[in-house]
């Protein structure tokens, strides 16, 4: 297979990510969490005062194991929650919802340790705004589906191995200015959002259906 273009976009250049450096609370725990789109990485790059760099790097997946996430099944939107539940969550939300996330823990066990990548939706403040919604019984499955594509942050690839960081080579970077993108982007994602849930109703999936389902 062919070498796999992505990026990162940062404050700084990073030539050689480092293995188990970066924060274990991110959406799929410790890892080097990369785009696939060029736009994406100066989206991000460019939310930092005084602007950022776009980092480019070469990666090459062949006889890598991937963990691949979507949002086109009930199992993998729950299966993306689990793994949110269990990597963003702090103690005293893990104790208020104790009885659903140990539902999900029972029913869509995922350990990314057996994966070298993962690649799946990346979750802003406001996509974990909205699985804390949907674990707390407030939103339903078909509006968190809908609210992850909506919100149009694209996936992510996350190398979470030592084979997967030896994977990639470092090809350049790219400097950007700083913009407002981001904070115009949050504000079109809550005015998303707020309509997604004000059309709600009964006859949706909730979280205590799904428990329900189970039984």
């Amino acid at each position: 297979m062919m070498n796999k273009k992505l990026y990162y976009g940062s404050n700084n250049i990073i030539e050689t990510p480092t293995l188990g450096k970066g924060n274990p609370h991110n959406d799929y725990g410790l890892g080097f969490y990369l785009t696939e789109e060029f736009d994406k990485a100066i989206f991000w790059a460019s939310k930092n005062e005084g602007g950022g760099y776009v980092n480019e790097y070469a990666f090459n997946p062949d006889d890598l194991k991937i963990l691949k996430l979507g949002c086109e099944t009930k199992e993998e939107v729950l299966t993306w929650i689990s793994l949110l539940v269990k990597n963003r969550f702090s103690y005293s939300l893990k104790s208020q919802y104790k009885n659903n996330i140990k539902f999900l823990n029972d029913h869509f066990p995922i350990d990314v340790c057996d994966y070298d990548v993962v690649i799946g939706y990346r979750a802003d403040d406001s996509y974990f705004l909205y699985s804390r919604n949907f674990v707390g019984g407030d939103l339903s499955l078909e509006s968190l589906t809908k609210a992850m594509k909506t919100g149009k942050l694209g996936m992510q690839t996350v190398l979470v191995s030592r084979k997967a960081f030896e994977s990639i080579s470092f090809v350049n970077a790219k400097l950007v200015q700083a913009s407002n993108q981001y904070a115009l982007f949050r504000e079109r994602t809550s005015e998303e959002y707020r309509t997604i849930v004000s059309g709600q109703d009964d006859s949706m999936t909730f979280f205590r259906d799904i428990v329900r389902s189970y039984k």
